[in-house]
């Protein structure tokens, strides 16, 4: 059985827009602190559709409230949406 819940109103409430490649992907972005094995610092992802970022690669450039970002690793959940894990762009 397919996942047909219009996810609209949640992105319109507490999503923002991100700048990949030309176009522009509305999702939600959290850059948790993060202290793994002594070192501290922050763990930026993105949620979106998985539809809005099915051609994203690895190492593909995303802006979000203008900060540049690369994209590490793109994961989907089976429900149509993907988490983007992030690192701030060199």
């Amino acid at each position: 059985m397919a996942f047909v819940e219009d996810r609209t109103p949640f992105f319109a409430d507490f999503g923002i827009d991100a700048t990949v490649g030309a176009g522009t992907v509305r999702g939600i972005f959290d850059n948790a602190f993060l202290a793994q094995m002594g070192v501290l610092g922050s763990d930026p992802q993105f949620l979106c559709e998985t539809a809005d970022v099915s051609s994203l690669a690895r190492g593909s450039a995303i802006t979000i409230s203008g900060t540049g970002y690369k994209l590490v690793r793109k994961e989907a959940d089976g429900t149509g949406l993907s988490v983007l894990t992030l690192e701030l762009a060199a």
